[in-house]
């Protein structure tokens, strides 16, 4: 069977919003090859204002699947998802729409292509234009009013927590600090998903003397680092000017791309702060996950 080249937008509002779009990129993934993905955007809700702002992002995908096919499969990953019919426009937890398959126009009962409203939305217009250049005078045409609704989200993970999580998280923090104040471990490092998160005890040592350095281990030590991966499988392009190791920003930048099938995917920093190391190499594959930048915060 061919291979389809298919755009597909990802919402939601309800529940863990970073969450339900990292859920639906796993669920896409059993449909088809995802080439790229958009940063995640912002926005203000459309069709129905009294309700939550969203996340909004789209993705790239090669799939075997015909427009109906993939479309049903949409569903069913929704359905997974925990989608349930609402009212129209109202609040939901994801929502997947196809918006372009191939260079085909189709119009029929259950769906049309590209999608009906796809020229009037920002939210869908804005991440797309991202991932495919030749949307971008579409999108630039929008009001201007429309496009100050999307903004992109710096830190997907970042999430308010419920009064129950955070308790219940506070508490395992402490258990954690007791267990290095008490114990002989001196490291700990926790990972889920995509996030990790390391602890550490400087070992006592009875009269110890001072070091030259030990302010400067000690200013080392309220540093957080960040590593920023590969969203996509690609060749890994350093952006130009090129950054350097050691080099700080102080704020958000483009660091590189990740070139699939002709389209460029930015790689961005995320914020501020130091770039402490390149793990990839410039011109070289890169695969999904696989670390590319290492970013010292403050």
């Amino acid at each position: 069977m061919s291979a389809h080249l298919a755009y597909v937008g990802i919402g939601t509002n309800a529940g863990d919003r970073a969450e339900n779009v990292s859920r639906a990129l796993c669920g896409l993934r059993g449909v088809g090859t995802l080439l790229a993905r958009s940063s995640t955007y912002r926005t203000a809700p459309w069709g129905r204002l009294d309700q939550a702002e969203f996340f909004n992002a789209v993705v790239s995908l090669e799939t075997e699947l015909s427009p109906h096919d993939l479309l049903d499969a949409l569903h069913a990953i929704e359905r997974r998802l925990g989608r349930t019919a609402g009212e129209r426009w109202g609040p939901r937890i994801i929502d997947l729409d196809l918006l372009l398959y191939d260079d085909l126009t189709i119009v029929d009962e259950r769906l049309q292509v590209p999608h009906e409203r796809l020229a009037e939305r920002a939210f869908v217009l804005v991440p797309l234009a991202e991932l495919d250049h030749r949307f971008a005078a579409m999108r630039d045409a929008l009001p201007p009013s429309e496009l100050a609704g999307v903004t992109r989200v710096e830190r997907e993970g970042g999430t308010v927590m419920s009064s129950e999580l955070s308790s219940a998280v506070s508490g395992r923090v402490r258990a954690l600090a007791d267990f290095l104040s008490s114990g002989d471990a001196v490291r700990v490092r926790i990972e889920h998903g995509g996030d990790e998160i390391e602890l550490a005890r400087r070992r006592q040592h009875v009269d110890r003397p001072r070091r030259a350095n030990d302010r400067a281990v000690a200013g080392a030590a309220t540093l957080r680092f960040d590593t920023i991966k590969a969203d996509l499988v690609g060749i890994f392009n350093l952006s130009r000017p090129a950054p350097s190791e050691g080099e700080t920003f102080d704020g958000d930048r483009e660091l590189a791309y990740i070139e699939a099938l002709g389209i460029r995917t930015p790689v961005h920093s995320m914020g501020a702060g130091r770039l402490v190391s390149i793990s990839a190499t410039d011109g070289a594959p890169v695969e999904y996950g696989q670390p590319l930048f290492s970013i010292a915060r403050t």
